[in-house]
């Protein structure tokens, strides 16, 4: 016998006996038809909001990380047109030829206290009106990301790439990070 006949030969009659019993436990309820006018309107409450993140990290997510960064400031690094990976995190990046790559990355369910730290530096990072953070070397020399809160479960991310020289890919991330800034949600 195959398999094909023995699941026909277990499920069919299973199959049927449960379609019979559902059939059969329809009936008719006895009542009465009442005409909409006699009919009370339903009461309408205010929606419940049952999570416990706040509604900044909802703000980012209809942001295009792709178009935070206007055409003339991304000619200001000499970099090509970004293009856009949302892989990880809604993200876009920018290629620098022969210096780098830089990327805007938009965390709305991970905010500071998620960024992790493999071998990296973390440091405070003001900006002007969002409390931020700076991660250096973290996949080793030549890599920094400027982080900037949103909320406290919700970041932006600005990263940099710069071969080996971590000052430079900092300086294209700080850099990032300050002309993002004033376009994004001023959260919490």
């Amino acid at each position: 016998m195959t398999v094909k006949q023995t699941i026909r030969r277990t499920l069919l009659p299973s199959t049927t006996m449960l379609l019979i019993g559902l059939i059969s436990s329809c009936s008719e309820t006895p009542g009465q038809a009442v005409p909409m006018d006699n009919r009370t309107s339903p009461t309408v409450s205010a929606p419940v909001r049952t999570s416990t993140k706040p509604p900044d990290g909802n703000a980012l997510k209809n942001l295009d990380p792709c178009t935070l960064l206007t055409e003339a400031e991304v000619s200001l690094f000499g970099a090509q047109t970004g293009v856009r990976d949302d892989t990880a995190a809604p993200a876009c990046q920018w290629t620098v030829r022969g210096q780098g790559v830089f990327s805007v990355a938009i965390r709305a369910e991970q905010g500071l206290q998620d960024i992790v730290i493999d071998k990296g530096t973390l440091v405070d990072h003001p900006l002007a009106s969002h409390q931020g953070r700076r991660l250096e070397e973290n996949s080793g020399a030549g890599g920094c990301m400027v982080s900037i809160r949103i909320s406290e479960s919700s970041r932006v991310d600005a990263n940099s790439v710069a071969r080996s020289d971590t000052a430079k890919a900092c300086e294209f991330a700080g850099k990032v990070a300050e002309l993002i800034e004033p376009r994004l949600p001023k959260g919490e």
